[in-house]
């Protein structure tokens, strides 16, 4: 149950909490299969199972029977709420989260557009899928390939700058 007890007021843990809350409210109905427990909550079979084991383990619901079983395969478990009223009564009680009254304001950063234009020097914009290692700025002059320049001559801006 120490799953449960976090304070963290999320939306995944609020809509966590609403579906205990629901599938507890439905139990209290009629006994249910794990595969129904899983079509009521919209689940697949081992997201139910994640509910049931945390439910059983608060002793909130406990296994009733097995049906369809064979002599080798037990069958499927059928669950029922505890017959303790006062036990349902404080589990529900302990996984209601306070109203948190005001989250602090985060506090605004500035995008990365903004990042990029308020620095200074070079920027580079390189897709996650071009590279997988770091790129480093070269601040050598840019040069032609000896071998290019072996077959075709030296560039034009090389050529200016020795003074050919």
């Amino acid at each position: 149950m120490a799953s449960i007890e976090r304070v963290r007021s999320t939306s995944a843990t609020m809509r966590r909490i609403e579906n205990m809350q629901k599938l507890i409210g439905e139990l209290q109905l009629h006994e249910m299969l794990a595969d129904e427990i899983a079509w009521f909550l919209k689940f697949s079979p081992s997201g139910a199972r994640k509910y049931i084991r945390d439910l059983r383990e608060a002793g909130v619901i406990e296994l009733a029977r097995y049906v369809e079983g064979t002599a080798t395969y037990l069958g499927k478990a059928v669950y029922q709420l505890t017959p303790d009223p006062e036990r349902v009564r404080a589990f529900l009680a302990a996984i209601v989260q306070p109203k948190r009254e005001g989250a602090p304001a985060r506090k605004e950063r500035p995008g990365l557009r903004e990042q990029a234009m308020a620095g200074a020097g070079r920027h580079f914009h390189i897709l996650a899928d071009d590279t997988h290692y770091a790129i480093r700025v070269n601040r050598s002059p840019v040069m032609r390939d000896p071998l290019v320049a072996a077959l075709f001559g030296t560039a034009p801006a090389q050529q200016k700058e020795h003074g050919m």
